[in-house]
């Protein structure tokens, strides 16, 4: 049996990350001859409910900086992963680059390269201090789509098979199927109305609110009734989204629901006349994928690893573009067929992204790095 350690730091309140290492744990469960141990929270239930040994552990910052810092001298402080033979984080773990084993760990993206203006110096300078030394340590590192991987090697410099490219699938939701009763009464209850364009997004400056405000202006003259439904907590970009709906005079069409529990989430999937994604950059939307499972209709943006990611099962636009946005929506909002037709490319394409491939896909990766532990020893 290999002993396989994972280092799972991503906490809920971290969205994507933390989704993601839930689907790369569940699809663990499928590995055959590995001893898996967690290096995490205890408490989470989450992880306790996967049912894997979990060793309390955690990084703050303090600890993060002085695993930088000794590695960037040269020095070797402690290996608190030396019980086991490779070890994998779905997302950095500076301590990583103080054990004697072969490691991967996922690095999502870049976008600092493609937007500085959305992270401070000191944001853009803690994420390029912390690649650069975990590409270097890491015996393999893991992202989801080409276009982030050609970010990877070229700005660290590395050979393009020190990078691997797998595509975690979103968890198998229990609700991912929800009989019509249910539906009613998450309708009824949250408010919504009988026809919506959905948008789940933090109000952060890349997930573009304000032209799919714009855009939406100009969707509401052609079809009145349908309204724009948002998720997201109240923070960030939120004041000046709100600002943007009631300049526009969309109250009436605009709604928000704030922080949304992941089953009632499911249903608005499900409710939902179409998702539309207008963001300017995404490694992997997993909004996309959750609307695939539900069968809902994609407009999403045109750039980056978006079209990757949708394929023919959705529309895309030029996310720059409020006309762009809205010509997609109202072609989705006005032709049931061609809608339908979509659900049904998202629900083959989501279907074939099954956890027991991501795990061979992962065991592959395993596999590269047992060896490489053997030419260590």
């Amino acid at each position: 049996m290999t002993k396989l350690g994972v280092i799972v730091l991503a906490t809920p309140d971290l969205g994507g990350t933390y989704q993601y290492s839930l689907s790369l744990l569940e699809a663990l469960r499928h590995a055959h001859g590995y001893e898996i141990t967690l290096y995490g929270d205890p408490s989470n239930q989450d992880l306790a409910a996967l049912g894997y040994p979990i060793r309390r552990y955690f990084e703050p910052r303090a600890m993060q900086l002085a695993y930088l810092a000794a590695d960037a001298l040269g020095l070797k402080l402690g290996d608190p992963f030396d019980k086991e033979d490779i070890l994998i984080a779905p997302i950095y773990s500076l301590a990583a680059l103080h054990t004697t084993k072969a490691f991967a760990y996922t690095l999502h993206d870049l976008q600092e390269l493609h937007y500085p203006e959305n992270f401070s110096w000191g944001q853009r300078t803690w994420r390029r201090s912390v690649h650069a030394h975990l590409s270097r340590g890491a015996a393999r590192i893991v992202c989801e789509a080409q276009y982030v991987k050609s970010d990877i090697v070229r700005l660290f410099k590395l050979p393009d098979e020190k990078v691997f490219v797998i595509a975690a699938p979103p968890r198998r939701q229990t609700v991912a199927e929800i009989n019509s009763a249910e539906l009613k009464k998450v309708c009824a209850r949250l408010g919504l109305p009988n026809r919506f364009v959905f948008y789940p997004a933090q109000f952060w400056p890349h997930k573009n609110h304000l032209r799919l405000i714009a855009a939406f202006k100009q969707v509401v003259t052609q079809e009145p009734e349908l309204k724009l439904v948002l998720t997201g907590k109240k923070r960030d970009e939120y004041a000046t989204v709100m600002r943007a709906v009631e300049e526009a005079g969309l109250e009436e069409n605009v709604q928000h629901l704030g922080y949304i529990e992941q089953a009632d989430l499911q249903a608005i999937y499900h409710l939902a006349t179409a998702l539309v994604m207008p963001s300017l950059f995404e490694s992997v939307s997993i909004p996309i994928y959750e609307a695939f499972q539900a069968g809902t209709p994609v407009a999403a943006s045109g750039i980056l690893s978006i079209p990757e990611q949708v394929g023919e099962a959705g529309l895309l636009f030029d996310p720059l573009s409020s006309s762009s946005i809205a010509e997609s929506i109202l072609t989705l909002v006005s032709n049931p067929e061609l809608a339908e037709e979509l659900g049904n490319r998202g629900r083959k394409k989501i279907a074939a992204m099954t956890p027991q491939l991501y795990c061979s896909q992962l065991q592959e990766l395993f596999a590269e790095l047992s060896k490489m532990n053997a030419h260590r020893k």
